[in-house]
């Protein structure tokens, strides 16, 4: 059965995480992606730990089964080549500060003319517009922007930055949402799109529930004092009696009831949503009683309720967990030189999607006579560009 991304074609100008987190989605569901590197960097994730010898893990896990051409687009030739690389394509992606597209003969406006169906994707900071148009930022910066470590943290209001890049894992998953469905419109259309996602867009998006409160009441969320922030027993991580947590999501009535008769705590039945001092009594009684059992206990107990519970797992544990094994969140892949490896499955299940494949992990450039070639570039064509620095590989 086909792939339903088969038969589309990526140029990728992207790198580090959120845009190769992007294409990387695109190629699990079959999309051919031509990812342009600088010949003399190429993209930083390469250097980014742990190595297999001497290709770093990280890249891998975001990179497979792409191709890899080392164009320098600085140069004129460069950019005849990205362009005849356009002409063929379906979909453009960029992750450049505002302007620097422009000097590289990869703005939207030329790469129209060059092919007027193209699905042109700037994935930037801030967008394309506004003040911050072109300012340099990274996850955290867009999370504190965005007010996310502002409801983050500990009871003394401390800011605590997440275990994972949210802003850019969640603008990577926006970024190939909304590239696929510009293609859609592209196809019934016959016209190019342009799409313009931003990483600190995405970012305040994720914020929803705390806008809510904040745009329906006036009340400004802070840590400690949201529902997801451990305001409430019943939405709350407890210690256990042998150092370990978990975590515990009543939120409905009727497993509140269950949790507290579980706990033998009955007499907080009616007080799920109770103000202080009530609910710090709560809290610290819910402390008191998971600190009397060790997780391997509770798991026994909450094991057999209809409660939402989960044990605070760490990745040793993850990677066992029968629950991801079952759904294929982690597949054997054969990265060719790298031998196989554990990698990250596919987010969603699509009928014909494979559960496991290959996953060759291209070096910088290695595919650049390939693509040259398929461009009608002669063998003299790209040993010339090679001797004058527009091509590398």
């Amino acid at each position: 059965m086909a792939l339903p991304l088969e038969g589309v074609r990526v140029v990728d100008l992207t790198r580090l995480l959120p845009g190769p987190f992007c294409t990387q989605l695109l190629v699990n569901l079959g999309a051919e992606v031509i990812k342009v590197e600088d010949p003399e960097v190429g993209d930083y994730m390469r250097f980014v730990p742990p190595s297999l010898g001497d290709t770093s893990y990280a890249f891998a896990m975001v990179n497979r089964n792409k191709k890899s051409v080392a164009i320098n687009l600085k140069e004129k030739e460069g950019q005849e080549i990205l362009h005849r690389l356009v002409k063929r394509a379906d979909i453009f992606i960029e992750q450049f500060r505002a302007g620097v597209a422009g000097r590289l003969g990869a703005d939207p406006e030329t790469l129209r003319l060059v092919n007027p169906r193209l699905v042109y994707c700037a994935f930037e900071g801030f967008g394309v517009t506004g003040p911050y148009a072109g300012r340099p930022a990274h996850d955290l910066d867009f999370e504190a922007l965005a007010g996310i470590l502002s409801v983050t943290g500990s009871e003394d209001r401390h800011p605590v930055i997440p275990g994972v890049p949210i802003a850019d894992l969640a603008s990577a998953f926006n970024a190939a949402f909304s590239i696929l469905a510009a293609l859609r419109r592209r196809d019934a259309t016959g016209k190019g799109e342009f799409v313009d996602v931003s990483i600190f867009d995405t970012a305040v998006s994720l914020m929803v529930l705390n806008f809510a409160r904040y745009l329906g009441t006036g009340e400004i969320p802070v840590p400690g004092e949201t529902l997801v922030t451990g305001q409430w027993p019943f939405y709350n991580v407890y210690e256990t009696k042998d150092g370990r947590w978990l975590s515990v999501a009543a939120v409905e009535p009727k497993f509140w009831t269950r949790l507290v008769a579980v706990l033998g705590l009955a007499e907080f039945e009616g007080d799920q949503f109770a103000d202080e001092p009530t609910r710090s009594r709560a809290i610290a009684a819910f402390r008191a009683a998971f600190r009397g059992r060790t997780l391997d206990e509770w798991k026994s107990v909450l094991g057999k309720k209809d409660i939402p519970w989960a044990p605070v797992q760490t990745l040793p544990e993850v990677v066992r967990d029968p629950q991801l094994l079952a759904r294929g969140m982690l597949v054997d892949a054969d990265l060719g030189r790298l031998g196989t490896r554990k990698v990250l499955g596919h987010p969603a299940k699509i009928e014909g999607l494979p559960r496991s494949a290959s996953g060759h992990v291209p070096a910088k450039g290695e595919h650049t006579a390939e693509v040259l070639k398929s461009l009608g570039y002669t063998a003299a064509d790209i040993s010339r560009l090679r001797k004058r620095g527009v091509v590398g590989g």
